[in-house]
């Protein structure tokens, strides 16, 4: 068991403290540098990841972007300088990349039902520059900079278990 003294050490010394980043970036933007840079933001499923949204669910999130719901910020881990481990989002990311790709038909839609059926190319002009006028919220996590690579593994952890 730690004594006061070194309780209070650790606390002033800002050990086991996090840097929160928090930024916005447009979804084309965002789009972009995931194609552009395989390493900029792992989005692919692994075995640890939950399963992936469907179609209806995917095309709700492009709708809520579209109508100006209110989207979840992306939470990430900064491993170098712009190189993130996606720690709560991946699904989401998933969802905006594969519309802008065209892997992904409006579906299920609840409001926009006239929208259902398009893809990113044969959205309407004035929604498609609508939707590119968005931007999502990103959140990224940073260590101190004297963590161990088994005190980062933890922390994301932490992390990810609160966030779901």
């Amino acid at each position: 068991m730690m004594t006061d003294d070194e309780i209070n050490g650790k606390y002033e010394s800002g050990q086991d403290r996090l840097i929160q980043e928090i930024d916005r970036i447009k979804l084309t933007a965002l789009v972009d540098n995931i194609r552009s840079n395989p390493s900029y933001m792992t989005i692919d499923n692994d075995s640890q990841s939950v399963k992936d949204w469907d179609d209806v669910k995917k095309s709700q999130l492009i709708e809520s972007f579209i109508i100006n719901f209110p989207v979840m910020p992306i939470v990430l881990y900064e491993r170098s300088y712009h190189i993130y481990e996606v720690i709560d989002g991946k699904q989401r990311l998933k969802a905006i990349v594969d519309f802008y790709s065209n892997k992904l038909a409006l579906s299920g839609l609840e409001v926009k039902t006239e929208l259902n059926g398009c893809t990113y190319t044969t959205l309407p002009a004035n929604v498609k520059a609508e939707l590119n006028r968005h931007s999502l919220s990103l959140i990224s996590i940073i260590p101190s900079g004297d963590a161990s690579p088994e005190e980062i593994a933890k922390v994301i952890e932490v992390v990810a278990n609160r966030l779901n």
